[in-house]
């Protein structure tokens, strides 16, 4: 028996929990003329490989033995404090900076709870903690601003979780001027004695950029607009016109007319549809999507990258790709008046929106016109200049119409949740400054799209859900109990009901509700906290159904330039129309899905983190040039420091509680108001804020009450 299995076997039988050094070298027996520095040699291995812990005391215990330790990761704050997040806690544990113990914001650390914490099964409350030790460092490299100082370049962390400043010497701070952002590694990480240290490993550009603001935000999440060269080398290789060979495998639909319908400022169109009708007086509806899949192969370095990133994610001044130009903006992309590769689904339907046949094909096609949502709106309108524009394609328009309208109604009818929240829209000069700040109109063109893509998604999810096979579903579960009693106690105080028991809700109860609010003050309000009530939608390879949507199959299939799960979702579909998704093929997809699944969730998640964080910044850009102007706006948050409140242009600002009008204010949590003596601040009410300042570190706008609202 060695040493470390000697300690390891006394420690468990003793009813002991924490010993010291010489306890252990006592409770072992080992010969007084041992020594005790080989002893200390193999606890210190044994803690390394985290079978035994070491307190800040300096006493040791057994991993499994020790109590009220958790593992947790360490949530930083801008005080002399951080919080600590454990999945087997249901609140996160306060942790003093003494007890840090050199944890800092994002690491990963086991923790034990102090004695002064009180436990109720397994919810901590008021409870403290002390690290005891750092299992993983989460945060290695960080964007800042630069500072000039002694010796080097101080560099003022943009994250503020992260509340150290980072020293650079003078040797690793490449010349970098004052008031610069840049990305820095760090090297050393900070102590109660030292300060962190780091090197210099981009420099972003003046911080007063409005270009370098948002580049910034982007390496914050990790995320970068360039390929490695390998990927960039093979889609110059494979961005090529398909062969005369290829194209005689499909079937050609260049006899057909089809059009793209997209925004005004879009580059890459995967997405394109036609409409003719039958004799009998059905719609045939074909929705093509570019078929991506054809020149990003399985395992190819496009794909890894596209793994990776599994998304493309769009700001208001730069877009990052999920795929290289060459393929996004080019090849792939269904650019009008060019042969394209694509992948089809043609539906037939009945005048009630019921498809009663569908075929999947390989396809190659010619887009007829690139229109956008302005025009085809203009068209809706009768608009005589642009209906003579496009008078090819009018009638098929107006058709589509028709067949959007029965779509809408039918959706509508089986309990299709539509919150109609407002999208912003930025205006922009040529310096990237925000100009104007408008909410994004929601037209029938709009609509037109939004519901042939929603049934060609569940049209294939229903497909492959009948076939059994591998696949990536797009899930929206149903919403927890917990949530849905507090959302309808919510409703209760505005004296509106939610028939359903909170454990059988369906999406066409949620939907009742929403019509008894539309068109009044507190439409947006009761779809705000209704959205907060549900579940986030995610990727999985179970066929979970999508409760949003009242569906019972769903997935993302029409959009594979800019999301990876579609891409997968082809590769499946073309081994299944080849007869090739069998053997070795069916059971490497089966696997696969599950990874797929999971990552495409985690990048879809960090994709909406930044652009709401980048959208944020540029509210916050906008609103410094109107401090002290007065604006009308309404109530969409209360807690327990503050109202939030959101302007018609869709900026949201904070209004603290002492800068309300003096009274005794009670947070009444459940009804979302903060409750004086004299004044009452709740969800959905109207006001006047003045701009009081902006901090574009933080990306937060605070106002203040006007003086005709105190």
């Amino acid at each position: 028996m060695t040493v470390q299995e000697h300690i390891i076997n006394q420690m468990q039988k003793s009813k002991q929990t924490y010993f010291t050094l010489q306890e252990i070298v006592k409770m072992c027996g080992f010969a007084r003329g041992f020594d005790t520095k080989i002893v200390h040699e193999e606890l210190e291995k044994l803690v390394k490989a985290d079978k035994l812990l070491l307190t800040s005391k300096h006493k040791y215990a057994l991993t499994a033995k020790a109590t009220n330790v958790h593992k947790g990761v360490v949530v930083g704050t801008r005080q002399d404090y951080a919080f600590l997040r454990c999945e087997n806690l249901e609140e996160d544990v306060l942790c003093r900076e003494r007890d840090l113990h050199g944890a800092t914001h994002g690491d990963t650390v086991l923790f034990q709870l102090k004695n002064n914490a009180k436990r109720i099964g397994r919810k901590v409350k008021k409870a403290e903690a002390e690290v005891i030790k750092i299992l993983e460092r989460g945060v290695t490299s960080l964007v800042g601003t630069t500072r000039a100082t002694v010796g080097g370049v101080l560099v003022i962390p943009d994250d503020t979780r992260f509340t150290d400043t980072v020293f650079v010497p003078m040797l690793s701070a490449k010349n970098v001027p004052e008031n610069y952002k840049v990305v820095v590694k760090i090297t050393v990480y900070p102590s109660r004695t030292t300060m962190a240290q780091g090197e210099i490993t981009e420099i972003l550009g003046d911080s007063t950029n409005f270009k370098v603001s948002t580049l910034a935000v982007v390496r914050s999440f990790n995320l970068t607009e360039t390929f490695p060269e390998n990927v960039q080398a093979e889609a110059k290789k494979v961005a090529v016109r398909p062969s005369v060979e290829e194209l005689k495998k499909r079937k050609d639909i260049r006899n057909i007319k089809c059009i793209t319908i997209d925004g005004e400022d879009a580059r890459d169109f995967d997405d394109a549809i036609s409409l003719e009708m039958k004799k009998n007086g059905n719609y045939y509806l074909g929705v093509h999507i570019a078929d991506v899949s054809h020149y990003v192969k399985a395992g190819s370095a496009l794909d890894q990258e596209a793994f990776l990133r599994g998304t493309s994610v769009y700001f208001p001044d730069m877009v990052l790709p999920m795929l290289p130009v060459e393929l996004s903006n080019d090849v792939c992309s269904l650019n009008e008046k060019t042969d394209k590769l694509t992948l089809s689904v043609f539906m037939e339907m009945d005048k009630k929106g019921n498809v009663v046949h569908h075929e999947i094909a390989e396809t190659y096609m010619e887009s007829a016109h690139r229109m956008t949502y302005t025009e085809v709106t203009q068209i809706f309108e009768n608009n005589q200049e642009m209906r003579a524009k496009y008078k090819d394609v009018v009638p098929m328009l107006d058709s589509m119409a028709q067949l959007a309208q029965i779509l809408i109604e039918k959706r509508e009818k089986e309990g299709n949740i539509d919150f109609n929240l407002p999208e912003v829209a930025f205006e922009l000069n040529e310096a990237y400054e925000v100009v104007n700040i408008k909410r994004k109109p929601r037209t029938l063109s709009e609509r037109l799209i939004e519901m042939f893509m929603v049934l060609t998604n569940e049209v294939i999810a229903k497909q492959m859900h009948e076939l059994k096979a591998p696949f990536v579903y797009r899930v929206h579960e149903t919403p927890t109990p917990e949530k849905i009693k507090a959302f309808k106690e919510y409703l209760q105080t505005f004296g509106l009901s939610l028939q359903a028991s909170p454990d059988r809700v369906k999406p066409i109860d949620l939907q009742a509700v929403l019509h008894q609010v539309q068109g009044t003050e507190t439409e947006t309000i009761i779809s705000s906290v209704m959205l907060r009530s549900m579940q986030k939608a995610r990727y999985a390879p179970e066929n979970l159904g999508h409760f949003g949507l009242a569906l019972k199959n769903y997935c993302h299939f029409t959009s594979p330039i800019r999301r990876y799960p579609d891409l997968l979702i082809h590769r499946i579909i073309k081994h299944w129309l080849h007869g090739t998704l069998q053997g070795g093929t069916l059971q490497a997809l089966q696997n696969y899905v599950v990874v797929a699944s999971e990552q495409s969730s985690l990048t879809e998640r960090r994709a909406d983190e930044a652009e709401r964080a980048v959208d944020d910044l540029k509210k916050a850009e906008f609103m410094s040039k109107h401090i002290g102007e007065i604006y009308n706006g309404t109530i969409t948050g209360v807690i327990e420091s503050g109202i939030f409140v959101s302007l018609e242009n869709t900026v949201e600002g904070f209004i603290y509680t002492e800068d309300l009008p003096q009274d005794h204010y009670i947070f009444e949590e459940k009804r979302y108001r903060l409750v004086g003596k004299k004044h009452a601040f709740a969800l959905g009410k109207k006001l006047f804020v003045k701009v009081k300042e902006v901090d574009l570190v933080m990306r937060r706008v605070q106002f203040e009450l006007a003086e005709n609202e105190g």
